[in-house]
């Protein structure tokens, strides 16, 4: 049975920002010296449903965060670049809810916007690499009975 989680994978690892390099779930490596920068997708604790409706169904969203392991340092260049890679995908998933295109979701669910909360941070620098990551939120209608 696929998976919202299914559904987001898909999505973004044939989007136009990742798809040049690994995106796992719920997994980093710790640094990029064997594969580079990398990316996980990885779902968040969070209230699912935003309203109900009387004929069961109800909108809902799906919190998650997307993560990176990038090369970090004193470069300005590199930390903008890692900083500017979010700012990216940020303006991609508000581009991609603007012209509809959306991830296609298991029965019963029907996409309806796909964007950032907030700004991409870093939240795990290390020596010769960072970890980056930013909190999105998908909004769908679920049919009732689903």
């Amino acid at each position: 049975m696929k998976t919202i989680l299914d559904s987001l994978f898909d999505y973004f690892d044939n989007s136009p920002l990742m798809s040049n390099n690994r995106l796992n779930v719920d997994y980093l490596p710790e640094d990029t010296r064997q594969a580079g920068v990398e990316y996980s997708l990885s779902t968040m604790p969070s209230d699912e449903i935003i309203r109900k409706y009387r004929d069961g169904g109800a909108m809902c969203r799906y919190v998650f965060i997307i993560s990176s392991v990038a090369d970090y340092g004193p470069d300005v260049a590199a930390g903008i670049a890692n900083a500017g890679f979010f700012e990216s995908l940020a303006s991609w998933m508000r581009s991609q809810t603007k012209i509809r295109a959306l991830p296609d979701l298991p029965e019963g669910h029907t996409p309806m916007s796909i964007n950032a909360i907030g700004a991409g941070y870093l939240y795990q620098p290390m020596i010769d690499a960072g970890k980056y990551q930013i909190q999105c939120e998908l909004v769908y209608y679920r049919k009732g009975d689903y």
